[in-house]
């Protein structure tokens, strides 16, 4: 599926002031040539992921400095491929709110002068929570909403380019219960059959998947729990879907939703998480990244990437002290690191003598 660019390609962005910062690269080769493939010439690609529009902290004037940093690059992308969360939040906000997020994040991205593809997101969606603002039996709840004002056929899809095989995936699952209608975390029995029928389709094609929830994530390795499940941060099937992935040997399954950058490789497969375009929720960058984005390069069978961060300064709103807080404590984690580096990098702390023995 391709998204219509006639309600895309029209409206305003300001530019806003940006550093474009590329980070690690990583690569994959394959072992065909673009000639002895048939390729076209190498293209690149961007992964955009947890853009969080709003008006609140000024968010869409982030988005609006991140849609021009990548209207920026060069060479430019031929696509850009979301990762989900592109609205800030509909489980939790009012109808009206989400609205007004889906039409900010529409009006900015039709500055884009290339196509970009829709992900489901857990926060695109409406009222499939129990803090939910909407009746439970509203016409739109779920996806119904997002998917119509984007003009967004199908929630999960794939489509080529330049010889090379794109899937975007849905991991948000609706389910029902007393409380009403709420969502799990994971991609669903038919979902991954159709997957596995169009890899099969797609005959071996380079291919590159995106989900926004991740199928491997380091989050309980990271916060130091091991006695956490992980749950939310991983979906619930990931062992079903990772087993196709490698089955058809597709070269990468781009993720988002944990707004941090992560690099992971298991039998053959990158698992690449994204930082998040809005930090934390445009409140600073306290979550682990910066904001940011990936750029892809394909050429033949060679998938190559670099992170990019673009400069944006957090505006917390008044109440935001939790926001504050942690803006706060990060930068003072900052701080202490570059002060006890300075001291180490001054001399050795003088330790006890170690002994010299000989060998007799």
């Amino acid at each position: 599926m391709r998204i219509s660019r006639r309600d895309l390609m029209r409206g305003a962005c300001a530019a806003g002031a940006l550093t474009l910062l590329p980070s690690d690269r990583q690569s994959m080769a394959g072992a065909a040539s673009r000639a002895d493939a048939g390729f076209e010439k190498p293209f690149t690609f961007v992964h955009l992921t947890d853009t969080h529009v709003t008006p609140k902290r000024r968010g869409d004037a982030g988005y609006r400095a991140c849609i021009e940093s990548i209207r920026r690059l060069d060479p430019q992308p031929a696509f850009v491929l979301m990762g989900g969360d592109m609205a800030f939040d509909g489980t939790y906000h009012t109808k009206a709110e989400f609205e007004e997020q889906i039409r900010l994040f529409k009006e900015v991205s039709a500055v884009l002068d290339i196509p970009w593809y829709p992900c489901m997101g857990n926060h695109d969606v409406l009222g499939l929570s129990k803090r939910r603002k909407v009746a439970s039996d509203d016409p739109e709840i779920g996806k119904k909403m997002i998917m119509d004002r984007l003009d967004w056929k199908n929630s999960y899809y794939s489509f080529d380019h330049a010889g090379w095989h794109f899937i975007v995936l849905d991991s948000v699952f609706p389910v029902g219960g007393p409380q009403g209608p709420l969502y799990e975390v994971k991609i669903g029995p038919e979902q991954l059959e159709w997957l596995a029928y169009d890899l099969g389709a797609a005959k071996g094609r380079p291919t590159v998947a995106v989900t926004h929830i991740a199928a491997f994530c380091n989050n309980i390795q990271i916060a130091a729990r091991p006695d956490s499940k992980g749950l939310g941060h991983i979906v619930s099937d990931t062992v079903e879907l990772r087993t196709i992935l490698e089955r058809h040997q597709v070269k990468a399954l781009l993720q988002g939703h944990n707004h941090r950058t992560e690099e992971y490789r298991l039998n053959g497969v990158w698992y690449l998480t994204s930082a998040a375009a809005s930090g934390a929720w445009w409140a600073g960058d306290w979550v682990g990244s910066p904001p940011g984005y990936t750029v892809l390069r394909c050429d033949g069978q060679q998938l190559t990437w670099t992170h990019h961060t673009f400069l944006w300064e957090p505006h917390p709103e008044p109440a935001d002290e939790v926001e504050r807080e942690a803006i706060a404590a990060h930068k003072a984690f900052a701080a202490e690191q570059e002060r006890l580096l300075e001291i180490e990098r001054a001399g050795r702390k003088p330790w006890p003598k170690q002994e010299t023995y000989m060998r007799r």
